[in-house]
């Protein structure tokens, strides 16, 4: 095969990865560029002073996205599981809200929790049931329009169930406060929790790139290597070189409209007592933290006395990090959590894009250039959606005319 025959793929992330391992499973042998000195895109794993390992932004993955089993090794993982619910913050306690189908210990916290009302508590299982029916695809591709807070109000939520652990909950999910993802994305989350795990892969999230960049036979990768143009047969390098090949798929957003969500991301000292089990805190009074854990909790020994924080920015915005630490220290001193030093922090300036509608991505976009594209920022704000769009391109480039 000639570089002329080979098709090209601009991004290493998810997408871009999905992509390659599609197109090599036909006998081809891609061009993968990816701008940065490794491939994950947002898939990140850090490691602290103390050598601990942290990912950039709190992420985790849900064992029911379709996409993952289509690609990953799960077991391959170790993964750590969640407890399927969450510690709330409410009148200077914590309370235990889970669900009772998967974690039947649970009932009895769960109803004296003082989180929700009865009728929330039948509205959410109804949702559920709801989320559940039908074929996932329907489901992200339902109520494409409107926002996740309307659409919550409609349903006959009480402000206060939402305050104290639907808003919490899934802004961390969305990085976004104000829950302004459309209805289909909410039910499409809700029915990927309540139908598999959470899990954390014990090295960290990279453990996922790492095992899907050694599968890669036939691809060719080039990092560091940045790409300022692309059209449907070329793809112009930074460097002036121009890269020829059968096709482009690109994983990369170029668009200027398209919007993303930050987030702050910061590890913390503390004395103050761990959950004892894998759960995340939620902290409806805060005003910027959105959820937290006990990386004891998950990790074991190299997790003792660091607290694992996300939270949004908000309208302040996220680039000055003495003014991100001044606010999440108030919301952890308010909720006992009893901060020291800042260990580790990151700001992820597009950690997840804003989008008015999502789609499944079963048809994927070409552009006006003729290049197919891929990503979440053409589909859905989530992992199984940007592995689905990358598979979905390939599958396009191969199938054309």
């Amino acid at each position: 095969m000639t570089g002329n025959d080979r098709p090209i793929v601009v991004g290493g992330g998810a997408a871009g990865l999905a992509a390659c391992l599609t197109i090599e499973s036909q006998g081809h042998a891609p061009i993968l560029l990816e701008a940065s000195d490794r491939l994950g895109g947002r898939l990140r794993t850090e490691r602290m002073a103390d050598g601990t390992p942290v990912d950039v932004g709190f992420q985790v993955l849900l064992t029911a996205y379709p996409e993952l089993h289509r690609w990953v090794d799960l077991p391959a993982l170790d993964p750590v599981a969640f407890v399927p619910g969450a510690r709330i913050r409410k009148h200077g306690r914590w309370k235990t809200l889970a669900d009772p189908r998967r974690l039947p210990g649970s009932l009895l916290a769960t109803l004296t929790s003082g989180v929700g009302t009865w009728g929330d508590r039948i509205r959410i299982l109804r949702l559920v049931r709801e989320a559940c029916s039908g074929s996932a695809e329907s489901v992200q591709d339902g109520l494409t329009t409107g926002s996740t807070a309307e659409f919550l109000q409609t349903r006959g939520f009480t402000n206060d169930f939402i305050r104290d652990f639907l808003g919490p909950f899934f802004s961390g999910i969305f990085l976004d406060a104000r829950l302004s993802p459309p209805p289909a994305q909410f039910l499409y989350t809700l029915r990927m929790f309540a139908s598999g795990a959470v899990v954390r892969p014990a090295a960290g999230i990279e453990a996922l790139v790492r095992q899907l960049a050694g599968r890669l036979e036939r691809t060719e990768v080039r990092l560091g290597t940045r790409v300022v143009a692309v059209s449907a047969g070329r793809v112009e390098l930074e460097c002036g070189e121009m890269v020829k090949g059968s096709g482009v798929i690109s994983s990369v957003e170029r668009r200027s409209e398209v919007e993303w969500n930050s987030c702050f991301n910061a590890v913390f000292e503390t004395k103050a007592p761990r959950f004892g089990q894998p759960i995340i805190g939620l902290l409806p009074d805060a005003a910027c933290v959105t959820n937290v854990h006990f990386m004891e909790d998950i990790q074991g020994e190299e997790g003792r006395g660091k607290l694992n924080v996300t939270a949004l920015p908000g309208s302040k915005g996220v680039g000055d990090v003495l003014a991100m630490e001044r606010r999440v220290r108030h919301d952890l001193e308010a909720a006992g959590l009893q901060p020291g030093a800042m260990l580790w922090h990151t700001i992820i300036h597009k950690a997840l894009p804003q989008l008015d509608a999502v789609r499944s991505s079963l048809e994927i976009l070409r552009n006006e250039a003729g290049v197919y594209l891929a990503g979440d920022h053409v589909a859905a704000p989530s992992l199984d959606a940007a592995l689905r769009s990358g598979r979905l391109a390939a599958e396009s480039w191969m199938t054309r005319p």
